[in-house]
């Protein structure tokens, strides 16, 4: 019998003509593409095998989810990205709980796995994929009579082909959330009965045969999970040594500063009150009044004020995990300010710069920062910017803005910032 991912992947077959097409990709990167995204997401959903409770309330979404999975409702799906029908939001929100809100991981890793044209490929991917594997899920746990422990169980067996087709770069933060995941439900089961009734919903009434399968599978499923992934984290950890023994914090100062290192204006000491700024469009964004999304729009919105090559916005509350292109989530408000800000006013593009400090090889770091750069890129096209509108450059470690020789200095270096290029 075909394999919950073989089966998954063979549903994209028919369609992937019309889906290169529609992505501006080679039929090759998307039938890779796909696999991978759905790879991912049933390690996703692995990992959360060990918590009873959570895997349960995912399964119940799997089975409510109507959608299906035949070549319409791919071009359905694909005529719908970018939008917020029900496909759309119910894959969102399949993938957030998979990925505990972290589903631009997956899309990162995605990306740099899958040699992709387009930059913004991998995360619509994972908007086609999330979906149909809903449906398909959802349509082989009722054709097979499955309950969640019986799809925990399927998951469970076919664990070894999952995680060897999860691209590499997904693994430790899968294999990071699987401990997460089973700290919490050790601390679930230590709970007083209440406090258990009150986390997990009504209870379940399961066969005295089963009563052990949920603590022996969930173990065995994070013990062979954690097992597979380590033995590929040293290769990972092993590919590139670049600077930052710390998460990064790219600019916490909301500034303004030149591309080859000249003056720093603006507010160094702090970011200021929050304050409302309107857009034309009528949106509204509560932004810090010395942030870069205030700059931002003071340079949009000043006629005085040439488009030139040396005026970079320093991002403020944009963060990468260490020696990543990760970005963390709490930088996703600041994005969608951004996202909001070229959307009023639709003359303006923009250039995305990555940067580091001059720590590690300078190669590795130029890399580093284009992965950064590209990253950013595809968090404003994911939010409806055209990629024709947002360039991304890596610049690695020249154009420092203060000295590398302090700690200071470095952490001020590791930025990510945005030229306007047109207005």
């Amino acid at each position: 019998m075909a394999t919950l991912l073989d089966s998954l992947t063979s549903l994209v077959t028919p369609s992937t003509g019309e889906i290169a097409k529609h992505f501006g990709e080679s039929e090759t990167t998307i039938t890779g593409g796909m696999h991978a995204a759905f790879a991912s997401i049933l390690a996703g959903l692995l990992a959360k095998a060990s918590d009873q409770g959570v895997f349960r309330r995912i399964f119940d979404f799997i089975g409510s989810y109507p959608g299906g999975t035949s070549a319409s409702d791919i071009s359905t799906i694909l005529g719908g990205l970018g939008g917020s029908g029900l496909a759309a939001n119910a894959g969102m929100n399949f993938l957030n709980s998979l990925f505990d809100g972290h589903s631009g991981v997956a899309e990162n890793a995605l990306a740099r796995a899958v040699n992709f044209e387009n930059p913004s490929s991998a995360a619509s991917l994972f908007s086609l994929a999330s979906p149909l594997a809903l449906g398909f899920l959802g349509k082989r746990a009722r054709d097979g009579g499955l309950n969640s422990a019986g799809l925990a169980n399927v998951l469970t067996r076919e664990r070894e082909s999952i995680v060897a087709a999860v691209p590499p770069e997904l693994t430790n933060f899968i294999s990071n959330n699987a401990a997460a995941a089973h700290a919490d439900s050790t601390e679930w089961r230590r709970a007083p009965a209440d406090a258990r009734r009150a986390y997990a919903g009504p209870p379940i009434n399961m066969p005295r045969t089963g009563r052990w399968f949920w603590p022996l599978a969930g173990v065995a499923a994070l013990a062979l999970l954690w097992f597979t992934i380590s033995q590929r984290r040293a290769r990972i950890n092993a590919r590139e040594s670049v600077g930052a023994a710390v998460v990064d914090t790219l600019s916490r100062a909301g500034r303004v500063v030149g591309s080859a290192g000249g003056e720093v204006s603006g507010a160094i000491g702090g970011l200021g009150a929050i304050t409302t700024k309107v857009l034309p469009n009528g949106v509204a964004l509560r932004v810090p009044e010395n942030g870069v999304e205030s700059e931002l729009v003071g340079f949009i919105e000043d006629r005085t004020r040439p488009v030139d090559e040396t005026t970079w916005f320093s991002f403020d509350r944009v963060t990468f995990a260490t020696n990543s292109a990760t970005i963390t989530p709490e930088s996703h408000d600041q994005l969608n300010n951004i996202a909001a800000i070229m959307k009023a006013y639709p003359n303006v593009n923009v250039t995305v710069g990555g940067y580091t400090d001059n720590v590690g090889g300078a190669a590795a770091n130029r890399r580093l920062s284009q992965r950064r750069a590209d990253a950013v890129q595809r968090e404003l096209t994911r939010r409806g910017i055209p990629l024709s509108r947002v360039n991304a450059k890596g610049y690695g470690e020249e154009h420092p803005v203060a000295d590398n020789a302090t700690e200071e200095g470095r952490a001020q270096n590791r930025r990510i910032a945005l030229r306007v290029s047109a207005k």
